[in-house]
């Protein structure tokens, strides 16, 4: 099985690609190629380390043409802002667009180019509890999260008949540095959950892991959201 993971350097990324080791495996990253290269040999994973900044089209594009067929894709890579929308510069919104959707689409029309007719290809994107609920704050990071998911559903329609699965989870609060903030406000956040605590980057991979076998063979357009009942 050969497996695309974009956003690997993160911690949900190398979540994922743990979970996959078993696959061959191309691991994004958009400026943290190194570090990745070290975790891949601490890991003793069979991976290729393709550093792409998401956000520059050309760049992407010169990228997908090292990309030919693969079993999986799955789209970790992510980035996002704080403060209101009235405050924000609109460019700030275009490039999470670029990152979260524009790159999302090329990649999926590039993995089923590439992919013969009869073999089958499971897509996973990581959205956002926010891309669901909505958030405050995060307006531009809210909305191209809901666009992932509504990018999911109607593929779903699409492709099935070609025999691609796509599918979304949308995390809650998980435990990553890109979550860290002072302990006051997560000790806040966690008394607003039901299960009592914060998410772990297993959970998330290992709910990726389960859309991508014969377990949820029947499904694709689902959006699982991984939040301990948070929202």
């Amino acid at each position: 099985m050969k497996t695309l993971i974009t956003g690997a350097s993160g911690a949900i990324g190398q979540a994922v690609a743990k979970s996959f080791r078993d696959d061959t495996l191309i691991l994004q990253a958009n400026r943290n190629g190194a570090a990745l290269e070290s975790f891949v040999k601490a890991e003793r994973l069979d991976a290729r380390v393709d550093t792409c900044d998401l956000a520059d089209e050309d760049a992407v594009e010169t990228w997908m043409t090292s990309i030919d067929r693969l079993d999986r894709l799955v789209y970790v890579a992510g980035n996002h802002v704080h403060g209101l929308v009235v405050d924000q510069p609109i460019h700030d919104l275009d490039r999470l667009y670029r990152v979260h959707v524009r790159a999302l689409a090329r990649l999926v029309q590039r993995a089923v180019e590439a992919k013969p007719y009869d073999r089958p290809l499971d897509i996973v994107v990581v959205s956002s509890v926010w891309g669901e609920v909505g958030a405050a704050g995060e307006v531009f990071y809210s909305t191209v999260k809901a666009a992932q998911l509504g990018f999911v559903k109607s593929f779903a329609r699409e492709a099935g008949p070609f025999r691609v699965r796509i599918n979304a989870v949308t995390p809650g609060w998980i435990d990553t540095p890109m979550n860290d903030t002072v302990e006051e406000t997560k000790d806040e956040t966690v008394e607003e959950i039901p299960l009592g605590r914060l998410g772990h980057v297993d959970e998330v991979a290992k709910t990726i892991r389960f859309l991508c076998s014969e377990d949820a063979s029947y499904m694709t357009g689902a959006v699982l959201r991984i939040d301990g009942g948070w929202q």
